[in-house]
Protein backbone atom coordinates (compact mmCIF):
# COMPACT_ATOMS: atom_id res chain seq x y z
CA UNK A 1 0.00 0.00 0.00
CA UNK A 2 1.40 3.40 -0.96
CA UNK A 3 1.51 5.96 1.85
CA UNK A 4 1.56 9.76 1.89
CA UNK A 5 3.29 11.19 4.96
CA UNK A 6 2.00 14.66 5.79
CA UNK A 7 4.64 16.25 7.99
CA UNK A 8 8.25 15.25 8.53
CA UNK A 9 8.30 15.42 12.32
CA UNK A 10 10.96 13.88 14.52
CA UNK A 11 8.47 11.12 15.33
CA UNK A 12 7.88 10.48 11.64
CA UNK A 13 11.60 10.26 10.95
CA UNK A 14 12.45 8.09 13.95
CA UNK A 15 9.49 5.75 14.13
CA UNK A 16 6.90 6.08 11.35
CA UNK A 17 9.11 5.73 8.27
CA UNK A 18 11.17 2.82 9.68
CA UNK A 19 7.98 1.03 10.76
CA UNK A 20 6.43 1.35 7.32
CA UNK A 21 9.62 0.14 5.66
CA UNK A 22 9.78 -2.86 8.02
CA UNK A 23 6.34 -3.92 6.77
CA UNK A 24 7.48 -3.85 3.16
CA UNK A 25 6.06 -0.47 2.17
CA UNK A 26 8.32 0.68 -0.67
CA UNK A 27 6.47 3.72 -2.03
CA UNK A 28 6.08 6.70 0.34
CA UNK A 29 5.40 10.29 -0.68
CA UNK A 30 6.39 12.92 1.89
CA UNK A 31 5.06 16.46 2.26
CA UNK A 32 6.86 18.92 4.54
CA UNK A 33 6.49 22.68 4.51
CA UNK A 34 9.68 23.21 6.50
CA UNK A 35 12.03 20.34 5.65
CA UNK A 36 11.15 19.40 2.08
CA UNK A 37 14.74 19.55 0.89
CA UNK A 38 15.98 17.46 3.83
CA UNK A 39 13.67 14.46 3.46
CA UNK A 40 15.51 11.14 3.66
CA UNK A 41 13.60 7.94 2.97
CA UNK A 42 14.63 4.56 4.36
CA UNK A 43 16.84 2.36 2.15
CA UNK A 44 14.83 0.71 -0.60
CA UNK A 45 11.96 3.20 -0.32
CA UNK A 46 11.14 5.66 -3.09
CA UNK A 47 8.57 8.43 -3.42
CA UNK A 48 7.95 12.04 -4.30
CA UNK A 49 8.62 14.95 -1.95
CA UNK A 50 6.36 18.00 -1.73
CA UNK A 51 6.69 21.31 0.09
CA UNK A 52 2.94 21.96 0.18
CA UNK A 53 0.31 19.75 1.83
CA UNK A 54 -2.48 20.73 -0.55
CA UNK A 55 -0.36 20.02 -3.61
CA UNK A 56 0.67 16.67 -2.15
CA UNK A 57 -2.94 15.68 -1.52
CA UNK A 58 -3.95 16.78 -5.02
CA UNK A 59 -1.16 14.88 -6.80
CA UNK A 60 -0.42 11.78 -4.77
CA UNK A 61 -1.72 8.37 -5.75
CA UNK A 62 -1.26 7.02 -2.23
CA UNK A 63 -4.03 4.98 -0.60
CA UNK A 64 -3.26 6.03 3.00
CA UNK A 65 -2.29 9.41 4.43
CA UNK A 66 -0.46 9.61 7.75
CA UNK A 67 -0.73 13.01 9.46
CA UNK A 68 2.28 13.91 11.61
CA UNK A 69 2.13 17.70 11.95
CA UNK A 70 1.53 20.04 14.89
CA UNK A 71 -1.70 19.18 16.69
CA UNK A 72 -3.65 22.20 15.48
CA UNK A 73 -3.43 21.12 11.82
CA UNK A 74 -4.45 17.48 12.25
CA UNK A 75 -8.14 18.08 11.70
CA UNK A 76 -7.80 20.10 8.49
CA UNK A 77 -5.30 17.74 6.87
CA UNK A 78 -7.24 14.63 7.85
CA UNK A 79 -10.41 16.15 6.45
CA UNK A 80 -8.74 17.04 3.15
CA UNK A 81 -7.33 13.54 2.85
CA UNK A 82 -10.70 11.92 3.56
CA UNK A 83 -12.37 14.20 1.01
CA UNK A 84 -9.86 12.89 -1.53
CA UNK A 85 -10.91 9.35 -0.65
CA UNK A 86 -7.71 8.42 1.17
CA UNK A 87 -7.62 6.30 4.27
CA UNK A 88 -6.18 8.30 7.17
CA UNK A 89 -4.07 7.63 10.24
CA UNK A 90 -3.14 10.55 12.45
CA UNK A 91 -0.84 11.22 15.38
CA UNK A 92 -2.54 11.57 18.74
CA UNK A 93 -4.46 13.67 19.57
CA UNK A 94 -6.32 13.29 16.29
CA UNK A 95 -8.27 16.51 16.90
CA UNK A 96 -8.43 19.27 19.48
CA UNK A 97 -12.11 18.67 20.31
CA UNK A 98 -14.54 15.80 20.48
CA UNK A 99 -16.86 17.61 18.08
CA UNK A 100 -14.12 17.75 15.46
CA UNK A 101 -13.38 14.06 16.00
CA UNK A 102 -17.06 13.21 15.60
CA UNK A 103 -17.25 15.16 12.35
CA UNK A 104 -14.19 13.39 10.93
CA UNK A 105 -15.57 9.98 11.89
CA UNK A 106 -18.83 10.81 10.13
CA UNK A 107 -16.90 11.91 7.04
CA UNK A 108 -14.78 8.76 7.04
CA UNK A 109 -17.87 6.58 7.25
CA UNK A 110 -19.54 8.55 4.46
CA UNK A 111 -16.48 8.10 2.24
CA UNK A 112 -15.97 4.47 3.21
CA UNK A 113 -12.48 5.28 4.46
CA UNK A 114 -10.47 4.14 7.43
CA UNK A 115 -9.76 6.72 10.14
CA UNK A 116 -7.39 5.71 12.93
CA UNK A 117 -5.57 7.50 15.72
CA UNK A 118 -1.99 6.45 16.39
CA UNK A 119 -2.02 5.93 20.14
CA UNK A 120 0.36 3.12 19.37
CA UNK A 121 1.72 2.03 22.77
CA UNK A 122 -1.28 -0.27 23.25
CA UNK A 123 -0.31 -2.30 20.16
CA UNK A 124 2.92 -3.50 21.75
CA UNK A 125 2.69 -7.20 22.71
CA UNK A 126 3.76 -6.39 26.27
CA UNK A 127 0.13 -5.47 27.02
CA UNK A 128 -1.09 -8.78 25.72
CA UNK A 129 1.49 -10.42 27.98
CA UNK A 130 0.28 -8.44 31.02
CA UNK A 131 -3.28 -9.57 30.36
CA UNK A 132 -2.04 -13.16 30.00
CA UNK A 133 -0.19 -13.02 33.34
CA UNK A 134 -3.33 -11.91 35.14
CA UNK A 135 -5.49 -14.40 33.23
CA UNK A 136 -3.21 -17.33 34.07
CA UNK A 137 -3.45 -16.36 37.75
CA UNK A 138 -7.23 -16.21 37.55
CA UNK A 139 -7.12 -12.53 38.45
CA UNK A 140 -7.77 -9.16 36.84
CA UNK A 141 -6.17 -5.73 37.31
CA UNK A 142 -7.88 -3.41 39.78
CA UNK A 143 -5.31 -0.61 40.27
CA UNK A 144 -3.22 1.22 37.68
CA UNK A 145 -0.49 3.66 38.71
CA UNK A 146 1.15 5.57 35.87
CA UNK A 147 3.96 8.11 35.60
CA UNK A 148 4.91 9.57 32.23
CA UNK A 149 6.98 12.71 32.55
CA UNK A 150 10.10 14.16 30.95
CA UNK A 151 12.37 17.21 31.22
CA UNK A 152 11.33 20.59 29.78
CA UNK A 153 11.55 20.94 26.01
CA UNK A 154 13.19 23.76 24.10
CA UNK A 155 11.29 27.04 24.35
CA UNK A 156 10.32 27.01 20.67
CA UNK A 157 8.59 23.60 20.88
CA UNK A 158 4.96 23.76 19.72
CA UNK A 159 3.84 22.05 22.94
CA UNK A 160 4.26 25.40 24.68
CA UNK A 161 1.89 27.19 22.31
CA UNK A 162 -1.83 26.93 22.93
CA UNK A 163 -2.69 27.99 19.36
CA UNK A 164 -0.79 24.97 18.02
CA UNK A 165 -2.58 22.51 20.29
CA UNK A 166 0.13 22.42 22.91
CA UNK A 167 -0.02 21.60 26.60
CA UNK A 168 0.41 18.41 28.56
CA UNK A 169 -3.30 17.54 28.60
CA UNK A 170 -3.48 17.25 24.81
CA UNK A 171 -0.01 15.76 24.44
CA UNK A 172 -0.04 13.24 27.30
CA UNK A 173 -3.74 12.98 28.13
CA UNK A 174 -4.30 10.28 25.48
CA UNK A 175 -2.05 7.94 27.47
CA UNK A 176 -4.13 8.48 30.60
CA UNK A 177 -7.58 8.06 29.07
CA UNK A 178 -6.80 4.90 27.09
CA UNK A 179 -5.53 2.69 29.91
CA UNK A 180 -9.02 1.57 30.91
CA UNK A 181 -9.61 0.39 27.35
CA UNK A 182 -6.28 -1.44 27.28
CA UNK A 183 -6.12 -3.09 30.72
CA UNK A 184 -9.54 -2.85 32.37
CA UNK A 185 -11.61 -4.78 29.83
CA UNK A 186 -12.45 -1.67 27.85
CA UNK A 187 -14.18 -0.03 30.80
CA UNK A 188 -14.95 3.68 30.69
CA UNK A 189 -14.31 5.60 33.92
CA UNK A 190 -17.19 6.40 36.25
CA UNK A 191 -15.45 9.53 37.48
CA UNK A 192 -12.44 11.65 36.56
CA UNK A 193 -10.67 14.09 38.87
CA UNK A 194 -7.80 16.01 37.30
CA UNK A 195 -5.64 18.87 38.49
CA UNK A 196 -3.13 20.92 36.54
CA UNK A 197 -0.18 21.18 38.91
CA UNK A 198 2.24 23.26 36.83
CA UNK A 199 1.99 25.70 33.95
CA UNK A 200 4.48 27.02 31.41
CA UNK A 201 3.26 30.34 30.06
CA UNK A 202 -0.01 29.80 28.19
CA UNK A 203 -0.23 26.01 28.57
CA UNK A 204 -0.38 23.45 31.36
CA UNK A 205 2.93 21.61 31.71
CA UNK A 206 1.94 18.84 34.12
CA UNK A 207 -1.19 17.28 35.59
CA UNK A 208 -2.27 14.54 37.95
CA UNK A 209 -5.39 12.45 37.56
CA UNK A 210 -7.56 10.00 39.49
CA UNK A 211 -10.11 7.88 37.64
CA UNK A 212 -12.50 5.37 39.13
CA UNK A 213 -13.97 2.49 37.15
CA UNK A 214 -16.85 0.06 37.72
CA UNK A 215 -16.09 -2.80 40.07
CA UNK A 216 -13.97 -0.81 42.52
CA UNK A 217 -11.12 -0.25 40.08
CA UNK A 218 -9.03 2.91 39.76
CA UNK A 219 -6.17 4.69 38.00
CA UNK A 220 -3.78 7.27 39.42
CA UNK A 221 -1.46 9.05 37.01
CA UNK A 222 1.12 11.81 36.92
CA UNK A 223 2.00 13.28 33.52
CA UNK A 224 4.04 16.23 32.40
CA UNK A 225 7.10 17.85 30.88
CA UNK A 226 8.80 19.26 33.97
CA UNK A 227 10.73 16.41 35.66
CA UNK A 228 13.43 13.85 35.15
CA UNK A 229 12.41 11.15 32.68
CA UNK A 230 9.88 8.65 33.99
CA UNK A 231 7.87 6.21 31.87
CA UNK A 232 6.39 3.59 34.14
CA UNK A 233 3.18 1.71 34.78
CA UNK A 234 2.30 -0.49 37.74
CA UNK A 235 -0.61 -2.87 37.20
CA UNK A 236 -2.00 -4.26 40.45
CA UNK A 237 -4.62 -6.84 41.30
CA UNK A 238 -5.38 -9.43 43.98
CA UNK A 239 -2.18 -11.45 44.53
CA UNK A 240 -0.57 -10.09 41.34
CA UNK A 241 1.47 -6.98 40.52
CA UNK A 242 3.26 -6.17 37.27
CA UNK A 243 5.72 -3.32 36.80
CA UNK A 244 6.46 -1.98 33.31
CA UNK A 245 9.29 0.39 32.45
CA UNK A 246 9.08 2.25 29.11
CA UNK A 247 5.39 1.46 29.25
CA UNK A 248 4.20 4.25 26.93
CA UNK A 249 7.05 4.36 24.42
CA UNK A 250 8.65 0.92 24.30
CA UNK A 251 11.72 0.93 22.03
CA UNK A 252 11.42 -1.00 18.80
CA UNK A 253 14.77 -2.77 19.11
CA UNK A 254 14.92 -3.85 22.75
CA UNK A 255 13.02 -6.45 24.77
CA UNK A 256 10.84 -5.26 27.63
CA UNK A 257 11.34 -6.67 31.10
CA UNK A 258 8.16 -7.07 33.14
CA UNK A 259 8.60 -7.27 36.90
CA UNK A 260 6.02 -9.74 38.20
CA UNK A 261 5.13 -10.32 41.85
CA UNK A 262 2.68 -13.09 42.74
CA UNK A 263 2.20 -13.37 46.51
CA UNK A 264 5.70 -14.24 47.80
CA UNK A 265 7.14 -15.07 44.37
CA UNK A 266 8.99 -12.55 42.22
CA UNK A 267 10.14 -13.09 38.66
CA UNK A 268 10.98 -11.27 35.44
CA UNK A 269 9.14 -11.92 32.21
CA UNK A 270 10.89 -10.82 29.04
CA UNK A 271 8.75 -9.62 26.14
CA UNK A 272 10.66 -9.82 22.84
CA UNK A 273 11.46 -6.60 21.04
CA UNK A 274 8.57 -5.30 18.94
CA UNK A 275 7.78 -2.10 17.08
CA UNK A 276 4.50 -0.65 18.34
CA UNK A 277 4.23 1.59 15.26
CA UNK A 278 4.68 -1.39 12.96
CA UNK A 279 2.03 -3.30 14.91
CA UNK A 280 -0.32 -0.31 14.62
CA UNK A 281 0.19 -0.09 10.86
CA UNK A 282 -0.21 -3.86 10.53
CA UNK A 283 -3.61 -3.53 12.22
CA UNK A 284 -4.62 -0.59 10.02
CA UNK A 285 -3.54 -2.31 6.79
CA UNK A 286 -5.40 -5.46 7.80
CA UNK A 287 -8.57 -3.54 8.63
CA UNK A 288 -8.43 -1.74 5.26
CA UNK A 289 -7.84 -5.00 3.38
CA UNK A 290 -10.84 -6.60 5.07
CA UNK A 291 -13.00 -3.51 4.74
CA UNK A 292 -13.60 -3.70 8.49
CA UNK A 293 -12.22 -0.45 9.89
CA UNK A 294 -15.20 1.05 11.69
CA UNK A 295 -13.88 -0.16 15.05
CA UNK A 296 -10.77 1.99 14.59
CA UNK A 297 -12.94 5.06 14.03
CA UNK A 298 -15.16 4.18 16.98
CA UNK A 299 -12.10 3.82 19.21
CA UNK A 300 -10.81 7.22 18.05
CA UNK A 301 -14.13 8.83 18.93
CA UNK A 302 -14.44 7.11 22.31
CA UNK A 303 -10.90 8.17 23.23
CA UNK A 304 -11.64 11.73 22.11
CA UNK A 305 -14.71 11.84 24.34
CA UNK A 306 -12.66 10.72 27.35
CA UNK A 307 -9.91 13.23 26.57
CA UNK A 308 -12.59 15.92 26.51
CA UNK A 309 -13.81 14.76 29.93
CA UNK A 310 -10.25 14.84 31.26
CA UNK A 311 -9.80 18.43 30.07
CA UNK A 312 -13.18 19.42 31.54
CA UNK A 313 -12.19 17.88 34.87
CA UNK A 314 -8.93 19.83 34.81
CA UNK A 315 -10.87 23.05 34.26
CA UNK A 316 -13.20 22.61 37.25
CA UNK A 317 -12.56 24.69 40.38
CA UNK A 318 -9.74 23.35 42.51
CA UNK A 319 -10.58 21.74 45.88
CA UNK A 320 -10.00 23.62 49.10
CA UNK A 321 -6.39 24.04 50.11
CA UNK A 322 -5.26 22.92 53.55
CA UNK A 323 -5.20 26.52 54.81
CA UNK A 324 -8.85 26.96 53.87
CA UNK A 325 -10.10 23.80 55.57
Amino acid sequence: MKVLLLGYSSLARRRVLPALASLGVRDIDVASVSRGADVALPPGVTGRCYDDYRVALARTDAALAYVSTVNSTHEELAERALERGLHVAVDKPACLSVDASRRLVQLARKRGCCLAEATVYAYHPLYREVRRIFGDAGRAPTRLTAAFSFPPLTADNYRYRAALGGGSLLDLGPYAVTLGRVLLDGAAPESIACRVVERAGEVESSFSVLMTFPGGRSLVGHYGMTTGYQNRLDVLGPDVAVTIDRAFSPPADLPIQLGVAERDRRRTVEVPAADSFAEFFRSVFGAIARGEHDELAATLLADAALLNELRRAAATPAPLTSSAL
